[in-house]
């Protein structure tokens, strides 16, 4: 059985694209479309879909109260945001993923139709992907990836870390990874002692929006890195869209590096390239790392590395992710050291960072 899709779009030109391919891609039965927020939530009714395509920009109900509307009604629905790449296209799906918002497609701006239909496809394949796996509706390799016993996790260090004695707070998160981040960023205290580096999985231009959302909710400064930006505790530096980000030691100051080397795990920024340069610097640059939810294994080579220089490593636990893929990784390898709670992942930082307890938010 496959799965039913609803896609809430008022553009008559991209309802078409939209529609066309979907029903071309595997795992697809059916397809409906709505061409506005009443006619959404009627059809939503009337199909059950699995999943549904949600344009922000409607004719008739705000596209982020729709939003609210749906994860009311069906807080499991995966709804997934097609959005404009512009400024504000960025900042509005920014408000959309980090209030439930599942994960979100460009709308194409192809020079002609089949060439929108291939770039959108591209983006729609994965989407797709992810839902059936969410939903139990997966392919022979999906499944082997879902289904991998996944070893108990215990400490892979000696003896459990008392607070203090890291360098840097490494973070790496994909799917689902805006809203997570809204409920751990803000909550780390204003005197936590670590600068955090942090791999969203993000095309240009919507992490820079990602970084100012987080940074109005938070008592650490957020900013998208930058290149030469200095490593300082007191700031979170997300790596930008579309861009590796290293980090390296220059005249004993920790350096943000930016390259366009080739994507690893079909992904850019890939935290495997953060976490490897991390290990780069030695025992005397302990990382506290965090690897949330996600879909893939980006982050598992990178905390290997790590381990070496006595890193400690928190995974987000199953039931509280959006996609248990990457945590997953990390467990299954025996290298997570504990596995908290989306809702507790800051206060462990605090505590493990040496900074105490963590905000209430």
């Amino acid at each position: 059985m496959g799965l039913k899709v609803l896609v809430i779009e008022d553009s008559l030109v991209f309802q078409k694209i939209m529609s066309e391919v979907l029903k071309g891609l595997a795992g697809v039965d059916q397809v409906e479309v709505a061409g506005n927020g009443a006619d959404g939530l009627a059809a939503a009714r009337r199909q059950n879909p699995d999943v549904v395509f949600l344009d922000l920009h409607l004719p008739d109900i705000d596209g982020l109260e729709l939003l609210g509307r749906f994860k009311a009604s069906s807080p499991r629905l995966p709804v997934v945001v097609v959005s404009g790449l512009s400024i504000e296209g960025a900042d509005l799906t920014i408000a959309a993923l980090s209030r439930g918002a599942q994960q979100f497609v460009a709308k194409p701006s192809g020079s002609g139709f089949q060439q929108s239909v291939a770039l959108l496809r591209a983006q729609l394949e994965p989407v797709i992907a992810t839902v059936r796996v969410q939903g139990g509706v997966v392919s022979a390799m999906a499944a082997t990836v879902a289904t991998r016993t996944v070893a108990p996790v215990r400490p892979t260090s000696t003896a459990r870390p008392g607070p203090g004695g890291f360098g840097v707070t490494a973070i790496a998160v994909s799917t689902g990874g805006p809203e997570a981040l809204s409920r751990v960023i803000p909550r780390l205290p204003v005197n936590y002692p670590l600068p955090v580096v942090v791999v969203q999985h993000m095309p240009p231009m919507f992490t820079l929006s990602l970084a100012r959302s987080l940074d109005a909710k938070s008592a650490l400064k957020v900013v998208e890195a930058a290149e030469g930006d200095e490593l300082a505790a007191g700031t979170v530096h997300i790596a930008p869209g579309g861009r590796h980000l290293t980090v390296v030691r220059e005249a004993g100051r920790l350096v943000c590096r930016l390259n366009d080397d080739p994507p690893e795990q079909s992904v850019r920024p890939a935290a495997d390239v953060l976490f490897r340069s991390l290990a780069r610097l030695g025992a005397g640059s302990r990382v506290l790392a965090a690897v949330l939810t996600g879909m893939g294994e980006d982050g598992l080579a990178g905390v290997r590395l790590l381990k070496a220089n006595g890193c400690w490593c928190l995974t987000q636990s199953e039931a509280t992710c959006v996609v248990y893929g990457m945590p997953r990784a990390v467990d299954a390898a025996g290298l997570s050291d504990e596995s908290a709670p989306l809702e507790e992942i800051a206060a462990r930082l605090a505590v493990l960072a040496g900074a105490g307890r963590a905000v209430r938010v």
